[in-house]
C-alpha cells in the first residue's frame, strides 16, 4: 500500500498485503490483537503452494492483466485512502500496477471497460493469495515466519505513551555498537535518530527481544533511552543487503 491518512512511522514500517516468492511461499501479516499497546514487531505468517503453485500465481496474473505496462486503474484517489499497488517480477523485468481502489463499496465511481475487467481480477487475485488456493500447487499448512533481519528507525527518548499506567521496563540494547552510532543518521526521523539494518547473527540475537517487546518498550543503550520501531524483512530484502 502507498500513501493512506496514516503517520509518517507507520508508513516507514507497513508491510506489504502479502508477498510471493518464486519457490512458492506465500508471507502476509498475522492478525494483531486490537489492543494498546500492540506489539514491537508484527507477527508474519507464510505459507507455500511449491513451485507450481507459484507458477499457477504467476499465470493467475499475467490473466488479470498485470505483466503488461505499468498502469494505473481509476477513475480517481479516494480521499484519505492508501492505493493499492501489485509488482509483479517476470521474464527478467517487473511491471507495477497500482489501483486507487479495489473496493466495491469504496464509495467512488467504479472502473468501467477493460480496467474493470483488471481491477476485478486483481481483487479476486489478491483473495485467493489471502486465503488457502494452492493455484495448483502442493499447499503447506501456515507457519509462523521468522524473519532474518530488521530495519530498525531509532531515536533518542523514551516511547510516547497513551496512558502512564501502561508503562514497560526498559530492554537493553545487546548489540556491541550502541544506538547512538547504529546504522546511519535518519533525518526524517529528527535530530539524533538512526536507521539502520541488522541481519544474520546480530538478526538472532534480537529477534527474541524484538518479538517480546511491545510498542512503548524503551530500550537502555549508552545510559539514555531510546525508542526503537522495526520493519522485518522479507526475504528479497535480506538478500538485497547480503543476507
Amino acid at each position: 500500500m502507498e500513501g493512506g491518512f496514516v503517520g509518517p512511522g507507520a508508513i516507514r514500517t507497513r508491510l506489504p498485503i502479502v508477498s510471493v516468492f518464486a519457490d512458492g511461499r506465500i508471507i502476509t501479516e498475522g492478525a494483531v490483537p486490537a489492543i494498546y499497546p500492540g506489539p514491537l514487531v508484527p507477527p508474519l505468517i507464510v505459507r507455500s503452494v511449491g513451485p507450481a503453485g507459484a507458477a499457477g500465481i504467476l499465470a493467475a496474473a499475467q490473466a488479470a492483466g498485470l505483466t503488461g505496462a505499468d498502469a494505473t486503474y481509476g477513475p480517481g484517489p479516494v480521499p484519505d485512502a492508501a492505493t493499492t499497488v501489485v509488482t509483479v517480477a517476470h521474464d527478467g523485468g517487473r511491471t507495477v500496477s497500482r489501483f486507487w481502489s479495489l473496493a466495491s463499496d469504496s464509495g467512488q465511481p467504479a472502473a468501467s471497460g477493460p480496467d474493470a475487467r483488471v481491477v476485478s481480477a486483481t481483487a479476486d487475485l489478491l483473495g485467493r493469495l489471502a486465503g488457502t488456493d494452492a493455484f495448483g500447487g502442493t499447499g503447506q499448512p501456515d507457519q509462523t515466519y521468522l524473519p532474518l533481519g530488521y530495519q530498525l528507525f531509532v531515536s533518542p527518548g523514551a516511547p510516547a505513551q497513551a496512558d502512564p499506567q501502561l508503562s514497560r521496563p526498559p530492554v537493553s540494547w545487546p548489540l556491541a555498537t550502541p544506538l547512538a552510532s547504529f546504522g546511519k543518521a535518519d533525518p526524517l526521523g529528527g535530530e539524533g535518530a538512526r536507521v539502520g539494518v541488522v541481519i544474520g547473527a546480530d538478526g538472532a540475537t534480537l529477534r527474541p527481544i524484538l518479538t517480546s517487546a511491545s510498542q512503548i518498550t524503551p530500550f537502555i543503550s549508552g545510559g539514555q533511552q531510546w525508542t526503537i520501531a522495526v520493519k522485518p524483512l522479507l526475504p528479497d530484502e535480506v538478500a538485497a543487503v547480503g543476507g
